[in-house]
């Protein structure tokens, strides 16, 4: 799989439009001749948009007068669809897009660098799964009843994914809902959707969690460049990184879409150039250094993001948990500066597997009592009793290893910092 990356390697993306060098010269010679329908749509390929609405709104006119009025209000969401990408354009947001990346679109995650508090992404089918930090409960897209995907969620209890609860999101329901991601706050959520709201395939929307009513609030369109013609979807954001990511297949051949970093706004900030082609260009993100603020260096902001997501990425692999306190967190035997605190917590851990173990064992145990029959009950019931009672011994114990282990560790460090 070839792949273009690079913030120095990318200034544009017109693979499609170059190939089919499309003008506006030629919409007008379709204008001119009353050819407004495909004018309209060549006007609007080329983010002519005003312009799209313009012709849309002459041959509707025209249909009228012929008394095609069927023909004449099919038209009618097109003419909309264009006025409302022009309002758009007019409100590009001035984001830095910092770098980009050209992939496989079965694969365009691999272009996702988050810290672990954003939680998991994954592909899986038609959807990408969005798993949260704790790993308690996960987001994506599914089919319902009507083969229109939906957004659910599952919780995870006991190790174990309850069943799939669709979101109570106000949606359009003629389009698909899909692409999730929710904000480590669990209250936000961007997603994709095809709905009569979008301006052309996928477009990124952002709802909010309601708590009152266990509901969402009606969501909001992403404005341009977020969105464009063509489909946009799998806005993710590392708020601890200060970075974020979307994808889309704008101007890329088949099966191709480009994925782009960019750094998010706090609150929006609308492109301050109102020259109509400058905007125009911004909301096509035809060049993303245009995006940049002078005298930045992002390529050393991409380096040391990069380096700090090894860096966790390197450190989370844990093979346990342990608080030592407020401020350190023990995710492997290497971390124990103590070899009397090390001795003492693999005492603990030999403890739980031995406390797994018997727990196993007391359950089935348990289930044999419920099923037998007197005699069987009785045979039975002082085995239970005397594994309850050594069960809870070792609980005993095992937290007195933890909590020596601890302290020994932090009795430990202070004498070196002395």
């Amino acid at each position: 799989m070839k792949q273009i990356t690079g913030i120095f390697s990318l200034f544009f993306v017109f693979t499609a439009v170059h190939l089919q060098a499309q003008l506006p010269d030629d919409a007008k010679i379709l204008y001119d001749a009353k050819n407004y329908e495909e004018a309209a749509a060549m006007y609007y390929r080329l983010y002519l948009f005003n312009e799209a609405a313009n012709a849309y709104q002459m041959q509707i006119e025209l249909l009228i007068k012929d008394k095609k009025n069927v023909e004449a209000e099919a038209l009618k969401p097109l003419m909309l669809q264009a006025e409302k990408a022009a309002r758009m354009v007019s409100r590009c947001e001035d984001i830095q897009i910092i770098d980009s990346l050209i992939t496989d679109k079965n694969f365009f995650l691999t272009a996702y660098l988050m810290g672990e508090e954003s939680g998991k992404l994954e592909k899986a089918g038609n959807t990408v799964i969005h798993e949260n930090q704790l790993g308690d409960r996960r987001f994506f897209g599914k089919e319902d009843e009507n083969s229109r995907l939906r957004l659910h969620t599952q919780l995870n209890i006991s190790k174990n994914w309850s069943e799939d609860k669709i979101l109570d999101l106000p949606t359009d329901t003629l389009g698909d809902d899909n692409f999730p991601f929710v904000m480590p706050d669990g209250l936000t959520v961007y997603y994709a959707s095809t709905g009569s709201e979008s301006i052309g395939g996928y477009d990124i929307f952002i709802s909010r969690y309601n708590m009152n009513n266990d509901t969402y609030l009606s969501p909001n369109q992403m404005g341009m460049p977020f969105n464009s013609i063509y489909n946009d979807y799998m806005l993710a954001i590392d708020e601890v990184n200060g970075i974020g990511y979307f994808a889309t297949d704008r101007f890329q051949p088949e099966g191709k879409v480009i994925v782009y970093t960019f750094i998010p706004n706090d609150e929006f900030k609308p492109v301050e150039n109102r020259d109509e082609q400058a905007l125009i260009e911004r909301a096509k993100i035809s060049a993303i250094r245009d995006t940049w603020t002078q005298n930045v260096n992002y390529q050393s902001f991409l380096d040391k993001f990069r380096n700090n997501i090894e860096k966790e990425r390197q450190k989370t692999k844990k093979d346990f948990t342990f608080v030592i306190n407020d401020n350190i967190v023990y995710y492997t035997m290497n971390d124990f500066d103590s070899d009397a605190a090390k001795n003492s917590f693999l005492k603990a851990t030999t403890l739980q597997e031995k406390i797994r173990d018997m727990e196993s064992s007391l359950d089935s145990q348990r289930q044999e009592y419920a099923r037998g029959n007197a005699a069987k009950k009785q045979s039975l019931k002082s085995s239970i009793l005397a594994n309850e009672k050594q069960l809870e011994d070792l609980y005993g114990i095992c937290k007195q290893a933890k909590v020596e282990a601890r302290n020994l560790e932090i009795n430990f460090l202070r004498q070196k910092q002395q």
